[in-house]
């Protein structure tokens, strides 16, 4: 087995900014879980990568409203190269009173950061 054991990354939209656990820097099979943390579940949030996906699954990852409140663990693709991935977040959130007006809402964004370069081919 290469490297070590995979790890579990946990990224809390409910945080400012955006939390990461254990952090943002992510390994080739690890996995990614996008949590509301402690948002309401009628909250819906929506995750999408802005300049392509380090994922083996593409977005956008629903969350919260009629979808889970956290996505199931997404994999690290093995051909992701070494770089940041930004993503942004729109929270959807009817019952917050922070909102400025009618369709007007919480955006966040946050990152994933591939640490290594893809495994050589064999």
């Amino acid at each position: 087995m290469l490297g070590g054991p995979m790890a579990n990354i946990t990224v809390d939209l409910s945080t400012t900014p955006i939390t990461y656990s254990p952090g943002p820097e992510v390994k080739h099979g690890d996995t990614v879980t996008f949590s509301l943390g402690s948002l309401a579940i009628s909250t819906e949030a929506t995750v999408t990568f802005t300049d392509g996906t380090c994922l083996t699954t593409s977005g956008p990852y629903q969350l919260g409203g009629t979808h889970a409140a956290a996505t199931s663990p997404l994999t690290v693709s093995n051909s992701a190269p070494k770089r940041a991935y930004p993503f942004d977040v729109v929270i959807n959130d009817d019952l917050k009173d922070r909102k400025v007006g009618p369709g007007e809402h919480d955006r966040k964004n946050g990152g994933i950061d591939v640490t290594s370069d893809p495994p050589e081919g064999r």
